[in-house]
């Protein structure tokens, strides 16, 4: 029973086990929104003034590029940007180790 407790477990928090890298006290400086075929939208975040932020959590040998469907992540990153506030970002490996990454959250700093 304890096995099947803990492979349901794995399966529904496929992201538990995922390696997570955290920028502090750092800006939003661009935000990129593209449409897709599907009407819904690919948001890349441009952090420091930079298109890539590293390395991977799970290839160091690679920056990442911030990617985002998320609306919460999307709307605080341009509230971030407007406002010039600084914000903590938490962002993953999208899963084949490449430059684009997930972002995990993205908050404003309360400083």
């Amino acid at each position: 029973m304890k096995k099947i407790v803990f492979l349901l477990a794995l399966f529904l928090v496929p992201n538990a086990w995922a390696a997570v890298l955290t920028v502090n006290n750092a800006s939003v400086t661009s935000v990129k929104v593209y449409e897709t075929p599907d009407d819904s939208l690919n948001v890349w975040l441009f952090i420091n003034g930079q298109g890539r932020i590293g390395p991977n959590p799970d290839n160091t040998s690679v920056t990442c590029e911030l990617w985002t469907h998320d609306k919460t992540v999307h709307s605080t990153a341009l509230a971030a940007l407007m406002s010039g506030k600084k914000v903590s970002v938490s962002y993953v490996d999208r899963g084949d180790k490449s430059h684009w990454c997930k972002v995990r959250e993205l908050a404003i700093s309360a400083n």
